[in-house]
């Protein structure tokens, strides 16, 4: 029992929580009402939509356990009373879960690929598996792995998008319309596409600055393990640099899905852009620059996830009022 409750501690519910959040957003906050104000009706059923949830939240599962399984001797050294892994829990139970928890994310994305009779976007769900394979194993410890999974995250929008795209697709062209319907249609879901898109880049931008503030508060173990991250390589000054200029971007990118809105919506989307997600971001900067100790960089990563959050929000209130 006590071997169950520390398992459960390390499936990090709450992001497991904002994956189902992200998508079940992306499906009835943007994907439905662009369809339902197109006149159309979304394809993607009950049953799709819920293998694709569970589907995408067993790889996050996967991903968050396989970390923790190459982490053991980071861990060591940042955590030596607190880890979980290798002290509560075995290093060869961790890798079993990840293996069981990657087993059923691939009969999912099986099952999903057979109802919709698209084994290519079967093939998205393994690339992912892989990416979080491969950051966990060698590049989460170079400059370069948060865009390994940045671009995992990204696809936590993108891929339930896709996926509705095609129910409609094949729904459409079992309707045998002609040409013209055809490039017509593409068109509309290409932007629906867009939407999703650009939801995902935003989250992969957050997801960005809080990997290398994790690189910054795992220094000292990583440091040990001799790894090649962001901070070790170029220093806390350089590292916090860049963190600057995502959130710049991703600040640049939220205004100007607030300002997209304002068509339907007056100021009502760039109020709250600039009333919530502004001044968290601000204050983010400002926290992030004085930042030395872990308990200074978890307050930044707390401030992120309600960035996250607030985005979420922004999406469910005004997302009906995209073009």
């Amino acid at each position: 029992m006590k071997t169950l409750t520390n398992i459960i501690k390390l499936t990090r519910l709450p992001l497991l929580f904002l994956v189902v959040a992200i998508q079940l957003v992306t499906h009835y906050c943007i994907v439905e009402p662009m369809i339902t104000h197109a006149d159309g009706e979304v394809q993607m059923g009950t049953l799709p939509l819920t293998l694709c949830l569970v589907a995408t939240v067993f790889i996050a599962l996967g991903g968050f356990w396989v970390n923790d399984y190459f982490d053991v001797k980071i861990d060591r050294i940042n955590r030596p009373i607190t880890r979980m892994v290798d002290l509560f829990v075995s290093r060869d139970t961790i890798f079993n879960l990840y293996v069981g928890a990657t087993s059923i994310a691939v009969v999912c994305a099986g099952v999903l690929s057979y109802i919709a009779s698209c084994f290519d976007y079967f093939f998205i769900f393994v690339a992912v598996i892989g990416l979080l394979w491969f950051y966990s194993s060698s590049y989460k410890r170079t400059c370069w792995g948060s865009l390994l999974l940045a671009v995992a995250v990204a696809m936590i929008p993108i891929i339930v998008c896709m996926y509705n795209n095609w129910f409609m697709l094949m729904h459409e062209m079992s309707l045998q319309i002609d040409q013209e319907k055809m490039v017509s249609l593409s068109a509309f879901l290409n932007n629906v596409l867009s939407k999703a898109v650009i939801f995902g880049v935003l989250l992969a931008a957050w997801v960005i600055v809080i990997d290398i503030i994790r690189a910054m508060i795992e220094e000292k173990g990583e440091r040990e393990m001799e790894c090649h991250s962001l901070p070790i390589v170029y220093g806390h000054t350089v590292a916090k640099a860049v963190c600057y200029i995502v959130i710049l971007l991703a600040m640049v990118g939220c205004g100007k899905v607030a300002l997209e809105s304002t068509a339907y919506l007056s100021s009502m989307a760039t109020n709250y852009f600039l009333f919530t997600i502004a001044p968290v971001a601000i204050g983010l900067c400002f926290q992030l620059k004085k930042s030395k100790i872990r308990l200074d960089y978890m307050i930044c990563t707390g401030m992120i996830y309600a960035i996250v959050a607030l985005m979420i929000a922004f999406v469910v209130i005004f997302s009906y009022y995209y073009e």
